[in-house]
This record gives structure tokens, sequence and C-alpha cells, in this order.
């Protein structure tokens, strides 16, 4: 259900800047132009909806959400709360060149190539922390590289127009997600996910709202309640998503979890292709099974090993 509620929220975005006929009986969509301005505006939007939620929900999920949050602004805790504030700064850019690269190329495209990020992290953690990967993990890693090879479109075609933006704002945004998770790994160490994830939101909002002072934004006026209520239902499906795969975590494992989450990109593909009929090349649809199974053994070989994970 996590996935599917994240996969559906992926389409609803790519919605928004291309019309698309829904399940092939209603033209719909397209009301923003596909811009990194118009993509900003969409995540600000959602995290107008997803901070309050949050807010309501996190002292039902952990009654201690409070006390941690003021903890955090000790002296003695200034580190951890800076380590807080910059993975939450990357996770803000991540998602905002991923919402980039969701308007500008198809979502399965997009989504599968944000997923290459444990294969970035691996190489990461080697760098600099010297977590010499095994060479099964760097075999699968040279899989999940080769499947974005895949992915991405002809060279040819990504000269023109803005499906070159496209591919290399979803790989950027691999690259800081995977900073964004290092730097989370170390601070779950001191701080439980549910504070964290609340300062998260609260930072992320925060700096999209600050960018926009300094980006023109055009919205046609009767795009305005399209836009506020696409932006309300991918809050509450990306709340729901994250809410349901810690459920999942604590049903099943971490490991079975991780493996079901990374399926999707392959569901993204499916439903865009379901509700607004996004097609891909053969090619492509073999880079994205490549990388969500290499990303899934890589999963299990982590957990299997001992790492802990994010």
């Amino acid at each position: 259900l996590g996935s599917l509620c994240l996969a559906t929220q992926n389409v609803l975005v790519r919605i928004l800047f291309v019309e698309s006929f829904i399940l092939g009986w209603v033209l719909f969509g397209g009301v923003l132009e596909s811009s990194p301005a118009n993509s900003l505006l969409v995540l600000q939007m959602r995290t107008l909806f997803m901070l309050p939620l949050m807010l309501v929900v996190a002292p039902r999920i952990y009654p201690s959400v409070w006390s941690d949050v003021r903890r955090l602004f000790e002296p003695e805790h200034r580190s951890l709360l800076l380590r807080v504030v910059c993975s939450s700064s990357f996770l803000f850019l991540s998602l905002g060149l991923l919402f980039v690269a969701i308007a500008t190329i198809p979502t399965g495209v997009a989504t599968a190539l944000l997923f290459i990020h444990p294969a970035i992290t691996a190489l990461l953690s080697w760098k600099l922390f010297g977590d010499r990967p095994s060479l099964l993990r760097l075999i699968i890693v040279a899989m999940v590289f080769t499947g974005s090879v895949l992915i991405a479109p002809n060279l040819t075609t990504t000269i023109e127009g803005k499906v070159l933006l496209g591919v290399v704002a979803a790989l950027a945004a691999s690259v800081c997600y995977s900073v964004q998770s290092i730097l989370a790994q170390t601070c779950f160490r001191s701080l439980h996910p549910v504070p964290f994830t609340l300062i998260s939101f609260a930072v992320g909002l925060l700096l999209t709202s600050f960018s926009l002072i300094f980006i023109r934004v055009e919205v046609p006026p009767a795009a305005w309640g399209v836009l506020w209520g696409m932006s309300a239902v991918t809050g509450v499906l990306t709340l729901m998503g994250q809410l349901f795969y810690n459920y999942g975590i604590q049903m099943t494992s971490a490991a079975i979890a991780a493996i079901i989450g990374v399926s999707n990109p392959a569901l993204t593909t499916f439903l865009a292709w379901l509700t607004i009929h996004e097609t891909l090349q053969l090619k492509q649809i073999l880079g994205i099974s490549l990388v969500t199974l290499g990303v899934a053994v890589l999963g299990r070989e982590k957990a299997a090993s001992g790492i802990p994970d994010k």
C-alpha cells in the first residue's frame, strides 16, 4: 500500500505538468508549464499539507516527539541539529530535482533514475567511511548503473527540448538523496525517525518558500483550484505512503519492506501506462527491471550483513 500511494503521487505530479487522457476517457492536466520554478511551487504546496498532518500524527506515533525536538536546541546537541538540518536540506534538493524530472521526462524513467541512490550510497560510504563493499555488492552496483544507462533516453533525443534537463535532474536527485541518506543514518543513532521527519518537513517548507521569493512563478488563474486540490491529495498520499511503509517494517521486517519499497519505479511505470498511457521503449523497461532487481538485492544483502539501514 505504501508503494502504491507513492507511485500514485508520482503520476499525479506528472499530470499537473502534462495534459493526458485519464484512463483513455477524460482529458485532464497540463495546468502548469514544466519549469524548475513551477516544480518548486508544487513541492511547496504539497509540503504545506504534509507538515500540519505530520504535526497531528507525530505525537500519536511517538509521544516523546516534542521533548526530542526541544532537546535538539540544547547546546550539547547542536552538532546533531546541524546534521538534521543538512540532511533535510539535501532531501529538499532531491525532491525539488525529482519534481523537475517528473515534469520533463516519463514518470517511470524519472523515478527509476532516482532509485539508483542505494548504489551511489554504497560508493559514497566506501569513499567517506572506508566501508568497502563486497564483490557481490560491487556486481549489483554495476548492474544498477547499467540499468540506469538503459533507462535514459537516447543521447540524440536528449539534446532537444527539456529531456536532457529531466535526465540530469533525476540523476542529481539521486546523488542528493544518497548524501541525505548517509547524513540521516548518523542522525538516527541519537534521534528517533519521527522528530527527524517532522524537522525535515519544516526545513523543506522553509527552503521552498525562501527559494520562491527569488523565482518568478506564473500560474494561470484558472489553474489554482486544480493545483491546490492536487497538492492536498499528493501530500496525503505521501504521508500515507511513509506510514504504511513504517507499519510494514513492524509487521514483517525492514528487509522485506525495503524490497517491496523498491518496486516503486516498476509500479509507477505501470500506473502511468494504465492511467495516462505513458509508454516506454523496451530497453527502458529492461533498465527499470535491472534497477529494481539490483536495488532489491542490494537491500537484502545489506540487511543480511547486519548493516543498519535508514
